[in-house]
C-alpha cells in the first residue's frame, strides 16, 4: 500500500497562493507581468494567425497555380496525341497509299506504295518507333521500323492489333512494344510504348480493309509531364479509364487498385481536387480529364502536405526566431522599466511609514519631473498643509461654535414670531374681534408651514390647507371682489407631494392676472386622478391672461432648467418646475395654457407614489 505525501501537495498549493499574492500585492510584479503579457501575447497571436492565413493562402494559390499548370499540361498532351492521330489519317489523305491498301497489295506497285506510305507516317514524328499495317483482304502485314521494312505475305498467322469493335481508333495505353509477328527477330527490343490502332475502312460501304498501328515512345510525353511536377517531392500520374498507368513513378501499363485511384475514376467532374489522409499519402490531389474521340485519360498530380506547407513553416520559423529576439529585449526592458518606475513608489512608502509612526516633519524628497516626481511634490505640499491645518484647529473650532450660536438664534426667531401672533390673537378675542383672531391664525399657520424646513415632502392635504389659509387672507383683503372654488378629489389628499408647489401658482395669479377694478376674480383649485394613473392638479383663473408670444416664451423657459435661480420669477412657476424635476425626474409635467373665455390655466401632473428617499 502506497502512502501519499500530503505535505508535498500542501507545500505546492501554498507556494502557488504565495506567488499569486506577490503579483496581486505588488505594482512592480503586476507591471512585469503586464508588459510581458502585452508583448508575448500579441506576437504569439500574430505568429499563429500569420501561419494560419499563410497556410490558407498558400493552399489557395497552390491549387490555382497547379490547376493552371496541369490544365496546360493536359492541353499539350492532347495536342501531341492529336498529332499522332493526324499522322494516322495519312492512310486516307494519301490516295495512292489508300488505293494500294484497298487493292490488297496485290502487285509490285501497290506493295511499293504501302512501303512508301508507312515510311511517310514513321517520319511524321521523331517518337514514332514502328508503323504496322495489317491488310485483312489478302491477310498480309507490313512493319516499318528504323528504316527497315518487314513483310509477312505468307499464309501463316498474322498479328492482328487489338481494336475496339465500335470505334475506328483505339489508343492502347503504355505497354511493351509489340513484335508484330516477327518471330523474335524484331528490329527493336521491347520498350515502353503507346500504340494507336486505326481501322482502315471504305467510307461508303464501311468495308474493313485492315488495321494501321503506330507505336510511339514516351519521350515527348515524359518531357511534358516532367514540367508539371517536382520529382522526389511530388507525384504525377496518367491513368486510362481502366485505372492502368500510362505515365507515373511506378510500373507503367499495370492497373492500380488502391482506394484513391478508385475514388479518382469515380469522380464525374472534368477537373477538381480532393484530399487524402492515409498512411500511404497525406496531401492534396488535383486532376484533369483528357477526353478525345479515341481516348479517355486522367492526369492527376499529388502534392504532399509537407511540400504544400513548407513555405508556411519556414515563415513560422523565421517569426519564432524574431519572437525569441524580441523576448530577450522585452524582458530586459521590462525589468529595467519596472524597477525604474517603482523605485519612487518604494521611497514614498518609506516616507509614509515614518509619518504613520508620528513623525510629521519628514523631509520628502524624490528626484524626477515625471508623474512620480509630481506625486512626491504634491505629497510634500499636502503634509505642509496638514501641519498648517493642525495649528489652525482651535481657530476653526471657535468659528464652528460661533456658527452654531447663530443657527440657534435663527431657530429662536420663528418661535418668537409665532408666540407674538398668538398673543395678538388672544388680545383680539378679549376685545371681541374674532375676525382679527381668524386672520392672525391663518397668518401664523402660513408662517409655521413655510418656515418648517425640516420637512420637504408633505401630504397634498397639507398643501391645500396652506393655500386655504393664504386665500383667507387674500379674500379678507379684497372682500367681495374675489371668489374661490375648491374641487379636491378625496383620493388625492394623502398623495405625497413636494412642499410649496401649490401656493406659488396661486400667488402668481395675484401678481400678474388679478385686476380687482374690472370684474370679480374667480379662482378654481382642483385635483383628481388622471387616466394615465397620475395625479392632476389644476389652478385656473379668469384674470387678464397672457399674450401668446409671452406664453410661448414662458413655455420654453419651463421646458429647460432656469439659468439664474435667483431671479424674481424663480420663486414662481420655474421654481415649482425645478423641484418637480428634482423629485420626479421626467415623470412629472407642468402645462400652462389659455383658460377660455379668458384667464390662465396651470396644470400639474405627477405620480401618486414616491420612494422612501423622496425619489420616484
Amino acid at each position: 500500500m502506497e502512502f501519499i505525501d500530503l505535505n508535498w501537495y500542501n507545500n505546492g498549493a501554498d507556494n502557488c497562493v504565495e506567488g499569486i499574492a506577490m503579483i496581486r500585492n505588488s505594482i512592480r510584479n503586476k507591471l512585469i507581468v503586464f508588459l510581458l503579457a502585452g508583448t508575448i501575447l500579441p506576437i504569439s497571436t500574430s505568429i499563429v494567425m500569420t501561419y494560419y492565413f499563410t497556410k490558407q493562402n498558400i493552399t489557395r494559390e497552390t491549387l490555382q497555380t497547379n490547376s493552371n499548370l496541369i490544365y496546360q499540361g493536359k492541353t499539350n498532351i492532347i495536342n501531341y496525341l492529336n498529332g499522332i492521330h493526324q499522322a494516322s489519317l495519312s492512310v486516307y489523305n494519301d490516295i495512292d497509299f489508300y488505293e494500294a491498301i484497298e487493292a490488297g497489295a496485290a502487285d509490285y506497285m501497290s506493295r511499293n506504295e504501302i512501303v512508301r506510305g508507312l515510311q511517310s507516317i514513321a517520319n511524321t514524328a521523331k517518337d514514332i518507333q514502328q508503323v504496322y499495317l495489317y491488310i485483312a483482304e489478302t491477310d498480309k502485314s507490313y512493319l516499318w521500323t528504323q528504316g527497315n521494312i518487314f513483310r509477312n505475305e505468307t499464309t501463316g498467322p498474322k498479328f492482328i492489333p487489338p481494336v475496339s469493335r465500335t470505334e475506328d481508333v483505339t489508343l492502347e495505353p503504355t505497354h511493351p512494344s509489340h513484335l508484330y509477328g516477327t518471330s523474335g527477330f524484331g528490329p527493336v527490343p521491347p520498350a515502353p510504348a503507346i500504340s494507336l490502332h486505326r481501322k482502315v475502312v471504305n467510307a461508303v460501304t464501311m468495308k474493313n480493309f485492315g488495321i494501321l498501328s503506330i507505336d510511339f515512345n514516351l519521350g515527348v510525353l515524359s518531357s511534358i509531364c516532367e514540367q508539371l511536377y517536382k520529382k522526389g517531392e511530388e507525384q504525377l500520374y496518367i491513368f486510362d479509364n481502366q485505372g492502368r498507368v500510362v505515365y507515373g513513378p511506378g510500373p507503367v501499363g499495370t492497373r492500380i487498385d488502391e482506394p484513391w485511384v478508385t475514388h479518382l475514376l469515380s469522380l464525374s467532374e472534368p477537373s477538381g481536387s480532393f484530399e487524402s489522409d492515409s498512411e500511404e499519402f497525406r496531401g492534396i490531389q488535383m486532376y484533369e480529364r483528357m477526353t478525345t474521340p479515341y481516348m479517355e485519360w486522367t492526369l492527376v498530380k499529388r502534392i504532399p502536405y509537407d511540400r504544400l506547407y513548407s513555405n508556411a513553416r519556414q515563415l513560422t520559423e523565421i517569426n519564432t526566431l524574431i519572437l525569441i529576439g524580441f523576448l530577450v529585449v522585452v524582458i530586459s526592458a521590462t525589468l529595467y522599466i519596472s524597477f525604474r518606475f517603482t523605485a519612487p513608489i518604494k521611497k514614498l512608502i518609506g516616507y509614509i511609514g515614518k509619518i504613520q509612526s508620528g513623525n510629521m516633519q519628514v523631509d520628502i524628497h524624490v528626484k524626477g519631473n515625471d508623474e512620480f516626481g509630481i506625486l512626491a511634490n504634491r505629497f510634500r505640499i499636502m503634509m505642509q498643509t496638514i501641519n498648517n491645518l493642525i495649528t489652525q484647529e482651535y481657530k476653526l473650532e471657535l468659528a464652528n461654535k460661533t456658527n452654531q450660536l447663530k443657527a440657534l438664534q435663527a431657530q429662536i426667531n420663528p418661535h418668537f414670531l409665532y408666540n407674538s401672533l398668538q398673543s395678538i390673537g388672544t388680545l383680539a378675542l378679549q376685545h371681541d374681534a374674532p375676525k382679527i383672531y381668524s386672520l392672525l391664525s391663518s397668518l401664523a399657520k402660513m408662517m409655521r408651514y413655510s418656515m418648517n424646513t425640516s420637512v420637504a415632502v408633505v401630504p397634498f392635504d397639507s398643501e391645500v390647507k396652506h393655500v386655504r389659509s393664504y386665500m383667507e387672507l387674500q379674500m379678507q383683503r379684497f372682500e367681495h371682489q374675489l371668489t374661490v372654488e375648491y374641487d379636491i378629489d378625496a383620493d388625492t389628499l394623502q398623495v405625497p407631494v413636494p412642499k410649496m408647489i401649490l401656493q406659488p401658482i396661486v400667488e402668481n395669479y395675484f401678481k400678474h392676472g388679478f385686476d380687482p377694478g374690472q370684474n370679480t376674480g374667480k379662482l378654481l383649485i382642483a385635483s383628481s386622478v388622471a387616466e394615465d394613473g397620475r395625479m392632476e392638479v389644476t389652478v385656473a383663473d379668469n384674470g387678464k391672461g397672457i399674450a401668446e408670444e409671452e406664453l410661448q416664451r414662458l413655455k420654453a423657459r419651463l421646458g429647460s432648467p432656469p439659468e439664474h435661480p435667483q431671479e424674481e420669477d424663480s420663486i414662481g412657476l420655474i421654481n415649482v418646475v425645478s423641484r418637480l424635476r428634482l423629485y420626479y425626474n421626467h415623470e412629472a409635467d407642468m402645462r400652462i395654457e389659455h383658460h377660455k373665455p379668458y384667464g390662465v390655466k396651470v396644470t400639474i401632473l405627477m405620480p401618486l407614489h414616491m420612494k422612501e428617499n423622496g425619489e420616484l
